[in-house]
């Protein structure tokens, strides 16, 4: 600031007072002049939409992501943003948007579902496309050969060249678009959904751990000694294991949420 408005000695007092008022004028107006821009509405609508546009290009980053799971060499459990369950088969894969209130998947290989109540519930394949509104079911993909196996509601199999309802109870197997077969089933869940693990003096937190990670839910133990638990869990059912665990060593359990329980000594 000093070096703007400092007066050169060459110069007489009144030239050097000119030249000062001159240049605060300078000054002043390209003040005034951003300030301009700044309230002008070009300006003002200039911005506005390159925010918006900003704005799309961080939803469309967000909702149009792709979620992929891939299962590898050894079978794979996890949970849909909507709660749904999904046993992933080995060498297979599900892939979802993160605009998943459409509730579509794609499935590539082998997966048994766990659907949570709500609005249709579609699975995409290379022959067709499965959906659902709340139920239990198994699907196998292979090259040009598709088996749903449904246990618990109903399901609907849907391609350009078939449309086929299959009832709790019934395992379904198409070919090249057609249903080749179609036959009745007394299991209550595939072989996959089946929690399979014997344990011999192991820590309870780590049996714990193990349902946690198969169910995919939360198990909190609240107790003041260790417990060591002897056993084989074969189950399906989360709360059969939880009753076994229980009698065994004296234990309540309850469940806070569909996906949060308690241990508890009695």
């Amino acid at each position: 600031m000093v070096k703007t408005f400092r007066v050169p000695a060459t110069k007489d007092k009144h030239t050097a007072y000119k030249d000062t008022l001159k240049k605060i004028e300078e000054g002043k107006r390209r003040r005034f002049g951003h300030e301009a821009l700044l309230l002008s509405p070009v300006y003002r609508i200039a911005i506005s939409t390159a925010a918006s546009l900003i704005l799309i290009l961080l939803l469309h980053l967000f909702l149009f992501q792709q979620h992929t799971f891939h299962s590898g060499d050894q079978s794979n459990t996890f949970r849909l943003p909507d709660q749904s369950r999904v046993i992933l088969s080995s060498n297979s894969t599900v892939r979802y948007s993160g605009y998943f209130w459409n509730r579509k998947i794609r499935l590539e290989g082998e997966a048994y579902f766990e659907v949570n109540k709500g609005k249709k519930f579609i699975v995409k394949t290379n022959e067709g496309s499965i959906s659902v509104l709340g139920t239990r079911f198994w699907i196998s993909e292979d090259i040009h050969q598709l088996t749903v196996s449904c246990f618990e509601g109903k399901v609907s199999f849907d391609n350009k060249q078939v449309h086929q309802l299959i009832a709790a109870g019934t395992c379904a197997r198409f070919e090249d678009n057609k249903l080749v077969s179609r036959t009745e089933t007394t299991s209550l869940y595939p072989e996959s959904a089946f929690f399979s693990k014997q344990f011999t003096a192991e820590n309870i937190e780590t049996v714990l751990a193990a349902l946690e990670d198969f169910f995919q839910v939360s198990i909190q133990l609240e107790a003041n000694k260790t417990y060591l638990f002897s056993g084989k869990l074969e189950t399906a059912n989360l709360e059969s294991a939880l009753k076994i665990i229980s009698r065994s060593l004296n234990l309540d359990y309850s469940f806070r949420s569909d996906y949060v329980i308690y241990l508890t000594e009695k």
